[in-house]
């Protein structure tokens, strides 16, 4: 029975086949998936190229949304640490860029509006306890269910366009992918979402 042993993916990506001695070099996938793996169980050396690998994916990303880069540093680190912590809760290794940006973006749209605007509490008990609030927290339970029950790249592009505020071409931007792509891909997230929600968020 052949055996197939894998190199450390940060090390030289080659995949040996014992038997037919075939060597090859393995996918980005399989070379994050490899690294996240890693990670995930508490290799630092493995999380460090983990972030370096995606390190410039993420500083566009953070420039697209808050256009500062001492802020979108700040942003980036942040984030790095929410990763770390984190990591082990990531169920699919292959979606951890997905997951990683709309960690990163989120972060960025909160910094942004904590500098636009201070949240108003005059009369917050009042309001909380309005029938049209209850209505409208039921409403946004029922959201986040159905958002929880979608893909990731569904969540994202999602997020970011009714969420965080993003314009298509902002979008596009972050995702590296033309105007036209993230019009589309709004389009089937936005039915599928639809589906789930129509549903009450539930399976």
């Amino acid at each position: 029975m052949e055996s197939m042993k894998m190199t450390n993916a940060a090390k030289g990506d080659e995949i040996v086949l014992q038997g037919r001695k075939k060597v090859g070099k393995i996918s980005e996938t399989g070379k994050v998936t490899a690294l996240v793996e890693s990670a995930a169980q508490g290799d630092k050396q493995a999380f460090v190229a983990l972030i370096d690998l995606h390190r410039q994916t993420m500083y566009a990303t953070a420039m697209a949304v808050i256009h500062n880069e001492a802020d979108a540093m700040d942003a980036i680190q942040d984030v790095i640490l929410i990763l770390w912590e984190k990591l082990h809760t990531l169920q699919n290794p292959k979606v951890f860029k997905t997951w990683m940006l709309r960690i990163l973006v989120h972060r960025c749209s909160r910094m942004l509006k904590t500098k636009r605007r201070e949240v108003p509490t005059d009369n917050v008990k009042d309001i909380l306890t309005s029938p049209e609030e209850y209505t409208r927290l039921d409403e946004a339970a029922d959201v986040q269910r159905s958002m929880e029950l979608l893909s990731e790249d569904d969540k994202l592009i999602l997020q970011l366009f009714y969420f965080e505020d993003l314009s298509v071409y902002q979008i596009a931007k972050v995702l590296s992918i033309n105007p036209e792509a993230v019009r589309m891909r709004l389009s089937r997230s936005r039915r599928r979402f639809q589906k789930r929600f129509d549903m009450g968020g539930t399976v």
